[in-house]
């Protein structure tokens, strides 16, 4: 170094909770590894997250030495005689709440090693449920992405029906009280709050600073901005789980609606409501027009994006939606309803329909309209644009607590 030459920029200390964290594990982790990956381009970071991510991030480590150089992970997770209660589903809500607050212990103890520039909260990525990493109140907070705070209408309750409605009742007003009891406080404490969707950046509006940014992340060029093949004429896709909110009953009342006659649906995913589907189908007179692969490999799935003229998703309250962002970056246009992530992860392919009650004729429509105008393959949400989008974020968290 030359004496007219300023010395190099310090590296960031960065500490990421990340819950789920890991490649090949399904989108929150893999969402968790792509962020504290991105983190690493350009600062040092520390990732807390749970020991049975240990192999496969030591195995992805070992193949990136750049990412290794920089990045450190420490393990925690609850002693074995809680762990083995974690045995339902609900059990995760429960779990995670302690989890992220016996990690504050462990953030404490990093950080008085480390004295840290930035604490960042990934995943789990909920805006009703605790953040550990908050408990550090020297360290500017980027919170997020989180999502959450979407709710499905009120008119669409028919296409959920009694039980999922009263589901929905107790999901709404439990999460609602968990915000405004913890998360509001997290929130007005975070630099910058980083939503998955508008619902989620209008509800924490109040923030110092908020953002909208899903957490998809996608490593395939292979659909991430991949060429489409041909398309097959009046094909839709639906995918997902086989519960009542992620809409598949609305998608086959869709296809049901004379003006697409002749269109076809196949859907991927399992579920509890597979056979009330497939007689609900039946009972509309399409069983022959719509298919249930259930669960398939991936790589058949992102096909299935390519082959179709329209991925048919009319999902009643999900925060994001990874396979809308999929469908959208293979080229695939996406009818959604206009609520939470999936209007976003679409981007440029987006047809958005307002909830009404005539939702599967403006449905039906739209299924059209999308079909002629086709779609564009973009890399909107391909993993290369996190390492500049962190550290943007991590600098503007800097600013805020100047």
């Amino acid at each position: 170094m030359t004496g007219g030459e300023p010395p190099p920029a310090r590296r960031r200390r960065v500490l990421i909770s990340a819950y789920h964290c890991a490649p090949g594990h399904g989108p929150e982790a893999g969402a968790g590894w792509a962020f504290a990956r991105a983190a690493a381009v350009d600062h040092d970071v520390w990732v807390i997250t749970r020991p049975v991510y240990g192999a496969s991030l030591e195995a992805a480590l070992a193949d990136d030495p750049e990412t290794a150089a920089h990045l450190t992970v420490r393990y925690h997770d609850l002693p074995a005689r809680v762990l083995r209660h974690k045995k339902r589903g609900f059990d995760l809500y429960w779990y995670y709440s302690w989890w992220q607050r016996e990690l504050a212990s462990v953030a404490r103890e990093l950080h008085a090693m480390h004295r840290f520039d930035v604490a960042h909260h990934v995943t789990f990525a909920n805006d009703w449920l605790p953040c550990g990493v908050a408990a550090l109140k020297d360290v500017p907070l980027v919170w997020g992405p989180v999502g959450g705070a979407t709710a499905a209408p009120w008119r669409l309750a028919r296409w959920l029906g009694p039980r999922a409605v009263a589901t929905e009742v107790v999901r709404t007003t439990a999460s609602e009280a968990f915000r405004r009891a913890f998360t509001d406080r997290v929130a007005r404490r975070a630099s910058l709050v980083v939503a998955q969707n508008g619902d989620v950046a209008r509800r924490f509006r109040r923030a110092r600073r908020t953002v909208v940014e899903p957490n998809a992340a996608f490593e395939d060029t292979e659909y991430a901005g991949g060429v489409a093949a041909e398309r097959e004429p009046g094909l839709a896709v639906f995918v997902g789980r086989l519960i009542p909110w992620k809409g598949a009953r609305l998608a086959i009342a869709t296809i049901a609606e004379p003006a697409l006659e002749g269109w076809r649906l196949e859907i991927y995913g399992t579920g509890p409501l597979e056979p009330s589907l497939r007689a609900y189908a039946g009972s509309l007179g399409v069983a022959d027009r719509v298919t249930f692969h259930g669960h398939r490999p991936r790589a058949e799935v992102l096909e299935a994006y390519r082959r179709a003229q329209v991925m048919l998703f009319p999902s009643m309250h999900d925060s994001a939606g990874w396979a809308v962002g999929e469908a959208s970056s293979a080229g695939c246009p996406v009818v959604c309803l206009d609520i939470g992530g999936p209007p976003v992860l679409a981007g440029p392919n987006a047809h958005a329909v307002r909830p009404s009650r005539d939702v599967v004729a403006a449905l039906a429509r739209a299924v059209l309209e999308a079909a002629a105008r086709g779609g564009e393959p973009h890399r909107r949400w391909a993993a290369d644009r996190l390492p500049a989008l962190v550290s943007q974020w991590y600098a503007d968290a800097l600013a805020k607590c100047r």
